[in-house]
């Protein structure tokens, strides 16, 4: 049972003094950690896959809450309510609050589009802009300010918990930020009611996106302003002097996705899973035909469909084509030479033959040879993970055309 029998009844209690600790700013960053206020602050948490240490649970729901957070593994803390009530600041009640760790705050580029927060202090603005990034699929988020704070009770609601799978990097300065945008290669573009371009007609050169948002009152800094690429404003009706900057910050991420796509798709196209699936495997075709050819008159297609019917047993024409690729033209000549060399026979079903179970153990060793030298770069542990990777992508993908049918 995850539940420990003793409540915990002194808010001198480690656990509690860290809890107490992460409702502000200073003690989150001085820590490491965050504070999830109710159970689907706790479960938003654990869907990004965030580390959390432990829970405090206070009243009759405790035993129900330990029992739900049990499969993950995660300690359920009993706290009596006068306790509880030490540890949560706001007026909203609910049974449970979690204590979960940062990840590392890396410099790593992740991604060819990312945004820079400068300054910002609405924490109801920082969620909106979390989750807006999230919806257009920017995962990595940059702020000028080395004290900035994405895990404020505010910003993880209004981000709707999007921002447990969000990277934010905190840089010391503007100075900073921009130094580390350059050396990676990024545009610059920042948006200003003083800016040069309306954002909606830009012409935007192929380089990775680095969007700017500055503070709600003074808006982006000096430093950010002369070193943008690229200074852009969004065009308003004159009754209105200015957007929130969470949903300028919106419109501008749509806008200029929707202008990079277009200005880098090829080189997108280039990047996309199925792409590249779709070239190793017409690569791995060619070498395995390559090889069965010095050997063989059959393709590497045809010797897979025997290896199928060998494990399977037997196996319908439309079944064949789906599986193969098969179209309705190409099914003679791909059927009638293992047809006429008594290797499989063609009924109502396609069945191996002895013949054909002799002919493929003689060409089993060519499969194999062609199949090592092809992954002779890689080690037994990284061949047995590109395996199991190859099939979790199958089953997902065929998961999501059941989803679909």
């Amino acid at each position: 049972m995850v539940l420990h029998m003793d409540t915990i009844q002194s808010i001198k209690d480690p656990r509690i003094v860290l809890a107490r600790a992460l409702s502000s700013r200073k003690g989150r960053n001085e820590h490491g950690k965050f504070l999830l206020d109710g159970e689907q602050s706790i479960d938003w948490a654990l869907e990004a896959g965030a580390l959390i240490e432990f829970i405090l649970a206070a009243g009759a729901d405790t035993p129900v809450i330990a029992k739900k957070y049990q499969p993950a593994g995660i300690p359920v803390l009993a706290v009596t309510e006068g306790v509880f009530r030490k540890i949560c600041s706001t007026r909203q009640e609910y049974p449970a609050v979690g204590v979960g760790s940062r990840q590392e705050d890396t410099k790593t580029v992740s991604s060819d589009f990312v945004l820079v927060l400068d300054r910002l202090q609405d924490f109801g603005n920082i969620g909106t802009i979390v989750r807006s990034c999230a919806a257009f699929n920017i995962h990595h988020i940059l702020a000028t300010d080395p004290e900035f704070d994405p895990f404020q009770r505010q910003t993880i609601t209004a981000s709707r918990g999007t921002v447990f799978g969000m990277r934010c990097s905190r840089f010391d300065s503007a100075a900073s930020t921009i130094n580390y945008l350059r050396k990676n290669g990024f545009q610059i573009v920042a948006t200003s009611p003083r800016g040069t371009e309306i954002q909606s007609i830009l012409n935007l050169p192929p380089l990775p996106i680095a969007l700017v948002v500055g503070n709600e009152t003074s808006g982006i800094s000096t430093e950010i302003e002369h070193a943008a690429d690229l200074l852009v404003q969004i065009p308003l009706a004159q009754a209105v002097e200015s957007l929130n900057v969470g949903v300028a910050a919106g419109i501008s991420m749509y806008e200029l996705k929707f202008k990079q796509v277009l200005t880098m798709i090829e080189k997108r196209i280039k990047a996309t899973l199925g792409r590249e699936l779709n070239v190793a495997g017409m690569l791995v075709q060619q070498a395995l035909d390559t090889a069965l050819a010095k050997v063989s008159s059959y393709s590497s297609k045809q010797t897979i469909f025997m290896m199928v019917l060998r494990c399977d047993g037997e196996m319908i024409v439309e079944h064949m084509c789906r599986q193969f690729g098969l179209l309705e033209k190409e099914v003679e000549s791909f059927l009638n030479p293992l047809i006429k060399a008594g290797l499989i026979i063609r009924g109502t079903h396609l069945s191996l033959t002895a013949r054909g179970e002799e002919t493929l153990a003689g060409l089993w060793p060519v499969i194999e040879k062609t199949e090592r030298d092809i992954l002779s770069s890689f080690t037994q542990e990284e061949k047995f993970d590109l395996i199991d990777k190859l099939r979790r992508i199958q089953e997902t993908a065929a998961s999501l055309c059941e989803n679909t049918a």
